[in-house]
């Protein structure tokens, strides 16, 4: 009998199974104080200016409980990273598209969960029953809406039982509106919506951008920053994407995956138990937001957004070394850099460019290279007085010049580590 192995452990001691299970039994500790049965959700389902904050909690737990058992299920074909990697034609392609299927499941989670995160954060500023119900009545009026469409557009079928159910949908609305500021529904377009079921749904990228204010650091860092990294590219790989631009496949970046969708998972349960005001530092749940409290710190978050970055610095960016000739900050404040290209530049007739603060890695502080060739110039106490075109022109070449060293030497170690995989090999 083949003896099985002992599931894969993380340097904190914690496998794999342990962390979906975690996810199951926070999402439960939060159902618990919801004191909402599987057969009241089910009939609240239908009962509209009823279901409120506990109704829509219990369906974002079982979306956690879902991802989780997701986890579960594709745990065993990512448990160890494949050895045989073949080198022919047809080896190749369907390891690559082996990957796509995985990317792609893993990019619906992704999504699903940031949508998620996104509606908890902004719930925050409406956090009371009928903001709730109003926006449950909204997202059910929509699919009716859509439904007398299709029928209306594809079979020129116009159903009584459909419009009885839209007016009833309507009707309802109109009366919860009566409990609310319409002026406060994010998830409704515009400043100031239309009552009585008359406006439109917010579309996500403005309420993602509604969301980056009130997000905390650990939350913005799970979103991607922007709404491309959080949101576009998932969807890229979910839907149709011939002739666009291919995402990159490894089987690390689908281990970054899992783990992603577990920490959108956690940072889910987190917004759930902020929601409902639960204060106990008891439980999974609890136990489970220290965790993300401590392992997202401020630092990690600044680095991508705020990097300690000033002009005259050198930095590197897609394997180019540039200079930092300018900076600005959006109204979201996130930084970007305006660069010199000290190496060849992409484009050769673009020597400056612009980019974002999280595609920008310091190599060279500035104001210590300068203080360095000063201290180096100094004799007797005396510093020279160098003109500061000559000063910054030999800063320059000096970074070149470091860059350049480090470049060969990365180059040198690839070699030898291929090298030394291919003599193992054999």
């Amino acid at each position: 009998m083949k003896e099985s192995k002992p599931p894969k452990r993380n340097r904190n001691g914690f496998s794999e199974n342990d962390l979906t299970n975690w996810l199951i039994s926070g999402a439960d500790e939060i159902r618990k104080s919801l004191r909402l049965t599987e057969s009241d959700f089910r009939f609240l389902g239908r009962a509209h200016n009823s279901r409120g904050r506990r109704h829509y909690i219990y369906s974002i737990l079982d979306e956690v409980e879902q991802v989780a058992f997701a986890l579960k299920l594709s745990r065993e074909s990512m448990s160890e990273p494949p050895t045989d990697i073949p080198d022919d034609e047809l080896g190749r392609r369907l390891t690559r598209n082996t990957f796509s299927v995985v990317q792609r499941e893993q990019a619906l989670h992704i999504r699903r969960l940031t949508e998620i995160l996104v509606d908890l954060i902004n719930f925050s500023q409406t956090n009371s029953n009928p903001y709730y119900d109003h926006y449950l009545l909204y997202e059910e009026l929509v699919v009716h809406q859509q439904r007398r469409h299709d029928f209306k557009r594809y079979f020129n079928c116009e159903n009584l039982n459909t419009q009885a159910t839209i007016d009833l949908t309507l009707r309802s609305i109109s009366h919860g509106e009566t409990r609310l500021q319409l002026s406060k529904c994010w998830y409704l377009a515009g400043v100031n919506p239309k009552p009585d079921g008359k406006a439109k749904l917010e579309n996500f990228m403005n309420r993602f951008d509604k969301v980056l204010p009130l997000a905390t650091k650990a939350e913005r860092l799970m979103l991607g920053f922007y709404y491309g990294r959080a949101y576009r590219e998932p969807s890229q790989s979910i839907h149709l994407n011939v002739g666009g631009l291919p995402a990159p496949k490894s089987f690390e970046g689908l281990l970054f995956g899992r783990t992603q969708i577990w920490l959108l998972a956690v940072q889910c349960l987190s917004r759930c138990r902020r929601l409902m005001n639960l204060r106990t530092r008891k439980g999974i749940a609890a136990q489970l937001a220290r965790v993300m409290g401590s392992a997202m710190p401020k630092e990690f978050h600044d680095q991508y957004t705020q990097p300690k970055i000033t002009k005259g610095d050198f930095v590197s960016v897609f394997d180019s070394l540039c200079e930092v000739v300018g900076s600005t900050k959006s109204k979201f404040g996130y930084k970007s850099f305006k660069l010199k290209y000290l190496t060849r530049p992409p484009i050769p007739e673009h020597e400056v460019d612009c980019y974002p603060a999280i595609n920008v890695n310091k190599q060279i502080d500035g104001k210590e290279m300068r203080e360095g060739v000063l201290e180096l110039l100094t004799f007797e106490g005396q510093r020279p007085r160098l003109d500061p075109r000559h000063l910054r022109k030999a800063m320059r070449q000096t970074a070149l010049q470091t860059w350049n060293e480090w470049v060969e030497a990365h180059h040198a170690q690839r070699m030898r580590n291929g090298e030394r995989r291919s003599s193992k090999s054999k």
